[in-house]
């Protein structure tokens, strides 16, 4: 109730006028890895990082802030930051422009097995044995009052070959706020390697949405709230397909979802979100339907309006000159009860931009969680929406599943005169914590990635998977290989 009625008095309050439209910056671009350096050294103060994607010229005005606050700092900070600004030039200079191709891009990879471990948080792709390709470009246009953004994709896996539009989008910029409409994905709260709500672990998905692409100042009392952002989104799921198994039995429900983010001080970030499904083929998404959704009343009730659930989130910036760190929480109810959620799952996190005087290596841990005792296989699932908080079969939330938990430690080496950075990480899942039989994956993985000139990036990788009980079917063990490599120009 409160998050509906704080954001109807953003929207009506917060029509302030501001600059050209601008497209987003892909939710799982490496530009949010140097923000949130940057952001946990001290030097962002007024961004929302948590609600993703960003606006590019929310970007551009983050590093125009960071290069005011960047004197004192590590030896890291300002190859970062010249980064940025030759990466956002464009920009920067607050043109309008059309761009039929802001970048080209190759990506390959091989697997040994075709178990699906290694494949989440990748915009819903999915990789088979033997060699996959993935041919793209992205195109941008920004007008005054227009943005438009367009990536095709060519998909070679297994002898099978398909073109798709991965993301397609326009925006409309009027009064402060941005209308976008189109195919996108987003990612909601502090988690790096998961989130409890919306993560693009899904295809991106179609969609209506209403943001103010830049945290503004509530009058009056409100500003103590420090800067506050909202985002409102509608999008319908997929259909049954002939032949195709799609969503039984209730195909084409709506999701919904709202988020408004507080920075009541410039290291403390608050989120509030929650998303819901209603509808769909053979049930109700009348105008009562939809105001009971927003309610919340009815979850619990036989002919219940839809399928919600709803958190909040915390971040904490401590930007001691010694060692900095940052942590961060996530909680979401995936059921109502009194009004308020219940069946709870949770997200924790720490990171350090620097260890122990060591400017160009981080270390980050997370631990996530959503069983419930006394309620096996609650989250992501629903007894009307059969495939449950899904879209096009992977999981709208947290690619952990239902029922499971999941710890994830990664540490990096910075090389930021060549925006380079490699990286070693462990993942280690569990799942059907409430059986008797658990499915438990370890996943190690090196990553590198370099600028070799201003316009062209290479990155490469190899993750080794070992599943125990796949499928938590007792005594069937697998294990993956996967090489990868990635190779970018920027125009």
């Amino acid at each position: 109730m409160l998050l509906r009625y704080a954001i109807i008095t953003f929207a009506i309050v917060a029509i302030v006028p501001s600059a050209l439209a601008s497209t987003y910056v892909d939710v799982g671009d490496d530009i949010y890895y140097t923000l949130s350096r940057l952001e946990a050294e001290g030097i962002l103060k007024s961004g929302a990082l948590t609600t993703k994607p960003l606006s590019r010229k929310e970007i551009t005005r983050l590093l125009q802030e960071a290069e005011g606050y960047s004197g004192r700092k590590s030896e890291v900070v300002q190859p970062l930051i010249d980064t940025l600004k030759e990466r956002f030039r464009d920009d920067l200079d607050d043109k309008q422009f059309v761009k039929p191709a802001d970048n080209i891009y190759g990506k390959f990879s091989y697997s040994d097995s075709d178990i699906q471990v290694l494949d989440y948080n990748n915009d819903g792709d999915r990789f088979e044995k033997g060699a996959n390709v993935r041919l793209g470009f992205a195109s941008r246009a920004e007008f005054d009052w227009l943005a438009l953004y367009l990536n095709p994709e060519f998909r070679y896996s297994d002898d099978t070959t398909e073109l798709i539009a991965l993301k397609a989008y326009g925006v409309l910029h009027a009064l402060g706020l941005d209308l976008i409409a189109g195919k996108d994905s987003q990612w909601w709260g502090p988690g790096y390697h998961g989130s409890l709500l919306l993560s693009n672990h899904p295809e991106p998905l179609k969609m209506v949405k209403l943001t103010n692409p830049q945290p503004v100042l509530l009058p009056w009392v409100f500003e103590y709230l420090g800067p506050v952002q909202f985002a409102f989104f509608v999008s319908q799921l997929e259909d049954n397909p002939k032949g195709v198994a799609g969503r039984v039995p209730v195909s084409e429900p709506y999701l919904w979802g709202m988020r408004l983010t507080l920075k009541p001080h410039p290291f403390l970030e608050i989120g509030l979100g929650r998303t819901a499904l209603l509808g769909g083929e053979g049930r109700r998404a009348d105008l009562e339907t939809w105001l009971k959704s927003f309610s919340g009343e009815g979850e619990n009730d036989p002919s219940e309006s839809g399928d919600q659930r709803a958190g909040y989130d915390v971040k904490l910036t401590l930007p001691f000159p010694w060692q900095p760190v940052q942590m961060y929480m996530e909680a979401a109810g995936e059921d109502e009860a009194g009004g308020l959620p219940y069946k709870w799952a949770y997200l924790a996190g720490i990171y350090l931009p620097r260890v122990a005087g060591l400017e160009r290596v981080d270390l980050r841990a997370e631990f996530a969680t959503n069983h419930v005792s006394g309620s096996p296989n609650v989250w992501y699932n629903h007894h009307i929406y059969g495939q449950g908080y899904t879209y096009k079969g992977r999981i709208i939330g947290h690619h952990m599943g239902t029922d499971s938990r999941d710890v994830f430690v990664e540490a990096s080496y910075l090389i930021p005169e060549r925006s380079g950075r490699i990286s070693l990480f462990y993942d280690r899942e569990e799942h059907n914590l409430s059986g008797s039989v658990r499915e438990k994956k370890d996943e190690f993985g090196l990553n590198a990635g370099i600028r070799l000139t201003k316009e062209l990036e290479l990155k490469a990788s190899y993750e080794y998977g070992r599943v125990k009980n796949l499928g938590n079917i007792a005594g069937d063990d697998r294990e993956i290989n996967r090489i990868a490599s990635e190779i970018t120009y920027r125009f």
